[in-house]
């Protein structure tokens, strides 16, 4: 009798530690969770063969919080557990943002379940984890890019190919990869931007171009001096005029104006400089250009004189035909005669098709006789999972995390197609700061880039 009663204190010992505490989470269900590391993560309250022994078992509308409270603690959920909600009668789920993990058949077999809506803080779905869903008809996804250790069979015999995945309007290039390409269709929405623009000084020239665009629309921006002023650059440090630029998120520019640069011309050899002789001059003390200076009402110029610099510059805009499939590279303002070198990198999902002239060469190099704009095509590109190039990507705040071959040539350009960052990566993951908030594409050696957002 001693012995039995000794098993059955050890029982329901056991049975009282299948999780730390249970609380009521919003839509009235009382979920339970067990205490890890960092916070919390959701469990079934029963034993393995009989998950709900005892307990209400969920149905309908089911929403995992972001946060829970015991008593006068509060915890962050990280993590759903294997089979916490396993053949549950759930009819739509809702997980709060901070949850990073669904296990191994976390909701698996849950026949009634229609709709899913999943965090940006999400980068694990395990095996199963929605497998047998037959009902489901939509999944909604909060971040731009996909969790990075997405099982391929996350949605095993659940009806993804007549269901529409849903994200948001920057991230559509992320979603090409398995098992997120088995949709039968994606959805970005109809997305916005703003771009704004001001002068720093209204008495010294004004702004056009400013509104709200549909996201990937190639905007003009134009900057108009009132003289004696010169428009000098955009607040950005861009010192293109007219500017296009492709909008994808709300922005905001100034254009600075400044007074004309009076230099000093020195004439070597002779003192006298005809109106067609060509001479090196230096602008704001920085540069050498080569130049026709245009004097007037004189032929002559003495060693003392001043004169007005207005070199000639070319304006280079090398633009993509889809803001979603890929960038131009090469943006920038060269002097006449210049040969310059551009490129088009597609983005994961799309490769280079050809340039609006036809050219086919990619990179592809031209001298510049006049202001050029060159726009790249590219067109989708159906990737199986196993050419899905060998690398990751991952933010961790404002730091970039890549992890690929040592000694490749990692290279980080902004949506214009700048360069913002090259590197070399190491054995280890290699991690690189980025200053500013923005949308990137990050590429590794000559393979398609990956779109990353910093926040």
């Amino acid at each position: 009798m001693k012995k039995y009663l000794i098993a059955i204190s050890m029982l329901m010992s056991l049975v009282a530690r299948a999780y730390d505490f249970s609380a009521q989470v919003p839509g009235g269900q009382t979920l339970y969770f067990n205490v890890i590391e960092g916070g919390v993560e959701v469990v079934y309250p029963g034993t393995a063969s009989n998950t709900w022994s005892g307990h209400t078992v969920p149905s309908g509308a089911l929403t995992i919080p972001a946060y829970v409270s015991n008593g006068s603690v509060t915890y962050a959920v990280l993590k759903v557990a294997v089979k916490a909600f396993y053949n549950t009668d759930i009819t739509s789920l809702t997980i709060g943002e901070g949850v990073a993990e669904l296990a191994i058949n976390a909701f698996g077999s849950c026949g009634l379940l229609t709709a899913i809506t999943l965090p940006a803080s999400l980068t694990s779905i395990g095996s199963s984890a929605f497998a047998h869903a037959t009902s489901l008809t939509d999944v909604y996804m909060q971040g731009s890019t996909p969790p990075s250790a997405t099982n391929a069979y996350a949605f095993q015999n659940s009806p993804i190919a007549t269901c529409t995945l849903h994200v948001p309007c920057d991230g559509l290039p992320n979603y090409a990869a398995a098992p997120w390409n088995g949709f039968g269709s994606i959805d970005a929405g109809s997305c916005t931007a703003t771009l704004t623009l001001a002068s720093t000084d209204p008495s010294r020239g004004s702004v056009s171009g400013a509104g709200t665009y549909a996201t990937g629309t190639n905007v003009t921006l134009t900057a108009t001096p009132v003289a004696p002023y010169r428009f000098a650059c955009w607040s950005d440090g861009d010192t293109l005029n007219p500017r296009i630029l492709t909008l994808l998120q709300d922005l905001h520019l100034a254009a600075v104006f400044q007074l004309p640069v009076r230099d000093t011309m020195v004439v070597f050899h002779v003192d006298t400089l005809r109106l067609t002789d060509t001479v090196v001059v230096r602008v704001h003390d920085t540069v050498e250009v080569h130049d026709t200076t245009y004097l007037f009402g004189t032929d002559t110029l003495y060693r003392t004189d001043t004169v007005l610099v207005q070199p000639t510059f070319y304006r280079l805009q090398v633009l993509s035909d889809n803001a979603s499939a890929g960038i131009g590279i090469g943006n920038a303002l060269l002097p006449a005669g210049t040969e310059a070198e551009v490129g088009a990198l597609p983005l994961e999902g799309y490769r280079f098709l050809s340039w609006d002239d036809g050219s086919t060469d990619n990179p592809r190099r031209l001298t510049l006789a006049a202001a050029t704009t060159l726009t790249a095509r590219f067109e989708s590109l159906a990737l199986p999972p196993s050419a899905v190039p060998g690398w990751s990507v991952q933010v961790l705040g404002r730091q970039v995390e890549v992890s690929c071959h040592a000694g490749s040539i990692i290279k980080v350009y902004d949506l214009e197609g700048r360069l913002v960052a090259t590197l070399t990566a190491q054995a280890a993951p290699t991690r690189l700061q980025l200053a500013a908030a923005g949308t990137y594409i990050v590429q590794v050696d000559n393979q398609a880039g990956r779109k990353i957002v910093i926040k």
